[in-house]
């Protein structure tokens, strides 16, 4: 703020009269104080943060935005709040300086990070069968696991499908989830299909013959 002093030389009535960033005065008031448009001095930076843990959010504080240009100092307002919930993703917040004088902003972003994996339940444990008759391999079924993420689940995929048919000896059949930012998870179990099935022997019938010799 900016002070002066100003006393009259002649007796009698004054007025003040007081704009933004000047003054006329014809009165013996000292101590005037001249408003100026704020400033804004700092605009908030603040630094990556990661989602609270099983929300696709996370409460954010950063510093107060400061600023000049009257006395008392602008009244600074917010697009969203320190210490409120902030999606994944980048926001962007406005700081607004105001006084009487006009008005002074500054934007600066949040950015919050999806750091959490999706979840795969109920993953299955090894699945072992027999080869099929005369078959060297075999059908091989599961309950399917499921994936759920904090955010949303982009994609759900397997190697192998419950139902389908697998060789004898063993097979990985591996589960993907990905969510909607890119974070993937697996999970993983084998199938084994056995060959207990005899090798099958046809033998000839039996041979009579006559010996000829004399």
């Amino acid at each position: 703020a900016v002070y002066a002093a100003y006393t009259a030389t002649v007796s009698g009535n004054y007025s003040l009269r007081q704009t933004c960033g000047s003054i006329v005065v014809t009165s013996n008031i000292k101590n005037v104080v001249v408003n100026f448009v704020p400033f804004i001095t700092y605009c908030p930076i603040v630094p990556f943060v990661s989602n609270a843990m099983g929300l696709c959010t996370s409460v954010v504080i950063f510093p107060p935005a400061t600023a000049i240009g009257s006395s008392p100092l602008p009244f600074i307002t917010y697009s969203q709040n320190s210490g409120t919930s902030f999606p994944v993703g980048s926001t962007t917040v406005y700081a607004i300086a105001t006084n009487i004088c006009g008005v002074d902003s500054c934007q600066f972003n949040v950015e919050v990070n999806d750091a959490e994996l999706p979840v795969i339940s109920n993953c299955p444990a090894t699945v072992s069968v027999n080869s099929a008759s005369t078959s060297c391999n075999a059908v091989a079924t599961w309950t399917a696991p499921t994936a759920s993420d904090n955010c949303g689940i982009q994609s759900f995929t397997s190697t192998h499908s419950s139902g389908s048919v697998f060789p004898v000896g063993t097979t990985t059949v591996t589960y993907t989830a990905t969510d909607i930012h890119g974070n993937v998870q697996t999970c993983s179990f084998i199938v084994v299909v056995t060959d207990n099935e005899l090798p099958s022997i046809t033998c000839p019938a039996t041979i009579t013959t006559c010996n000829t010799s004399p």
